[in-house]
């Protein structure tokens, strides 16, 4: 009777450790998940912090200029894209947009809206 006792408390002993051992497994698992989705979070505030910044550091304003003779929209483009991510390609490209060009053909005497940033 004594090695039966002896086994059964080994054997209890291997499922009290083995209990121990799967739930400190889960919880370790269930803390890394949340460590990672935390992390997360605060990377992505960082990002939209910085999103911010960056768009409130060059807010767009909008004005209307005449077209003098021998103005074209390039020459406008680069007067106006400086201080903006955008190539004066893509500047002309909002002008027409902007101004429902067809194409870039502008006279003297006409006006423009042009978007400019400080």
């Amino acid at each position: 009777m004594g090695a039966h006792r002896l086994h059964a408390a080994s054997k209890r002993r291997r499922e009290v450790f083995r209990e121990k051992f799967t739930l400190i497994t889960i919880a370790a698992f269930i803390a890394l998940c949340f460590s990672v989705m935390i992390g997360a979070r605060l990377v992505w505030a960082q990002d939209e912090t910085a999103s911010v910044q960056t768009e409130t550091s060059s807010e767009a304003y909008y004005g209307s200029i005449e077209i003098d003779s021998g103005d074209t929209l390039w020459d406008i483009a680069e007067t106006y894209a400086k201080g903006t991510n955008m190539s004066v390609s893509e500047y002309v490209d909002q002008l027409k947009s902007m101004n429902q060009l067809t194409d870039e053909t502008i006279y003297a005497g006409q006006h423009l809206t042009v978007a400019y940033y400080k």
